[in-house]
């Protein structure tokens, strides 16, 4: 856990509040407050949320058990003889608690904050790439981990819960940072887990369909991305993709003072990029914004990362950099994990291991993976379980434009593995595509490296970084680029073996 070297509070409720109700008492002063009953401790601020499933009311005898000397709540309780704090909202105002104990954070940072269905992870660490090669450190909160410029650990969520987002951005500041590049996921947007924060430059790089399962309709999942627009402090602005068509409906639902920065490679914007050159080894562009022009290159493949560049570009112009700092950051960014990360132990042919799990994410890595090889084109991929079932069948139209496609296991969760293949190869029906479907990961992905052939390509997709596969409740160890790379070493032994032996 990143820990700041601060002790949070004590803060006055009625000073942070000042809308607020009270009963029992004329104010409440808080140096401690959880949402979680379980984690109570004497003389804290119980927060009693509204959930998914159930509401934090039904649990306060246990919050009281846990020593919880107050309740912020959206009701008042007549049974309850604790002080409480009475507010419309309880989960914005749970966040503003959360943030102020920790003296606010994000007022004294930087902070970038990126949403959007792709690109969100890769756009927050080329920002701190950028910044920090220019001498400016940098911490991330993100998908794969939470980073506070010196340390980090493996993050559990991709923004985490509100009172976890305002220690780590206070760990950040203690660490002498001056930013921080925050993923802010449509989930905790519409639950107000990023309440409390401010951000400089707010950045929707992208909004397709996803999580239907949880947001319900397209229209309610494109409000919560436009939600990131009300976190923009004075003077900040939203950043919008303009060669993406939905960018125009997240302008509608954001603030009408809220100063706008468009960038694109297929349409006019504020900062634009045209591809000149582009190899498996990265890509070559001219960036302008304005009237200023410089020439970039990138390790980074195809024009969903160069639209991710331009993202990253948009937030650091902000902060500051020349266009020469941001060419020389850009050319010195190494990569993601699990986004088209190259697995290269001298074989014939080309690996990708990428976290594509939506129909448009796969549908670029494969077209992406297409323009920079001679060969064909080979992906392994499966849809995870307990999640949007309707994105199963696109995702298999999008793989169709493979030229070999391998359906297996992604995380089926709770569950059956089988059931969730036969929901994804549903969408094969209107193709001509042939497939080979392999329930099992490990021996999905050896297929398609044993069928892989001098030139060839090979994409490995879905689960990107992660280091675990989920089935029911357990978590197993896996690791996609683990397991192509010690395939791809074996094989190659066993060809040297073979070649030695046979040699006179």
């Amino acid at each position: 856990m990143l820990t700041p070297s601060r002790q949070p509070g004590p803060i006055s409720l009625r000073a942070l509040i000042p809308s607020a109700s009270f009963v029992g008492c004329a104010d409440i002063a808080v140096s401690a407050v959880t949402e979680q009953s379980s984690e109570c401790t004497p003389g804290c601020l119980f927060a009693a949320l509204p959930g998914f499933r159930s509401h934090g009311r039904q649990h306060i005898d246990h919050a009281l058990l846990g020593g919880a000397a107050a309740i912020l709540t959206d009701r008042p309780l007549a049974h309850v003889s604790l002080p409480q704090c009475v507010v419309p909202d309880v989960r914005h105002a749970y966040g503003l608690v959360c943030h102020g104990l920790y003296g606010c954070p994000s007022r004294k940072l930087g902070v970038a904050a990126v949403t959007g269905t792709n690109g969100k992870t890769t756009v927050t660490w080329l920002v701190r790439s950028l910044l920090e090669s220019a001498s400016r450190p940098t911490g991330v909160i993100g998908t794969i981990e939470y980073n506070d410029s010196l340390q980090s650990q493996p993050s559990s969520l991709t923004t985490p819960d509100a009172l976890t987002l305002a220690r780590c951005l206070a760990a950040i500041q203690d660490r002498r940072a001056k930013f921080a590049a925050v993923e802010l996921s449509s989930h905790a947007l519409k639950q107000d887990r990023a309440s409390g924060l401010m951000v400089d430059v707010a950045i929707v790089t992208n909004v397709t369909s996803d999580h239907l399962d949880y947001h319900g309709s397209t229209d309610d999942y494109f409000r919560s991305k436009a939600r990131i627009a009300e976190l923009v402090k004075r003077g900040g602005l939203l950043v919008l993709n303009a060669d993406d068509p939905c960018h125009a409906v997240i302008l509608q639902h954001a603030p009408a003072d809220c100063r706008v920065l468009t960038f694109g490679c297929e349409t006019d914007a504020d900062i634009t990029a045209r591809i000149e050159t582009m190899s498996s080894q990265g890509t070559k562009f001219r960036l302008t914004h304005g009237v200023e022009q410089v020439d970039c290159w990138t390790p980074l493949i195809g024009k969903h990362n160069v639209s991710n560049c331009l993202a990253a570009v948009s937030a650091v112009r902000h902060f500051g950099l020349s266009l020469d700092e941001i060419a020389t950051g850009l050319a010195q960014f190494d990569h993601v994990p699990g986004r088209l990360e190259q697995v290269d132990c001298g074989q014939e042919f080309q690996v990708y291991v990428d976290y594509a799990h939506t129909e448009d994410a796969l549908k670029h890595a494969i077209a992406t993976v297409r323009t920079v090889t001679t060969g064909r084109v080979i992906v392994a991929f499966g849809a995870g379980g307990d999640r949007d079932r309707t994105k199963r069948p696109q995702m298999a139209r999008a793989a169709a434009s493979a030229d070999e496609v391998i359906v297996t296991s992604d995380n089926p969760r709770s569950e059956d593995p089988k059931q969730i293949l036969l929901e994804v190869c549903a969408g094969f029906q209107l193709s001509e595509c042939s497939y080979t479907s392999l329930l099992d990961r490990r021996q999905a992905i050896e297929h398609a490296l044993d069928i892989a052939r001098p030139g060839d390509a090979v994409l490995i997709a879905g689960k990107g970084h992660e280091k675990t596969q989920q089935i029911g409740a357990e978590k197993i160890p896996f690791d996609d680029v683990a397991v192509c790379r010690d395939w791809i070493r074996a094989n190659l032994s066993a060809q040297r073996t073979s070649e030695t032996l046979a040699s006179p």
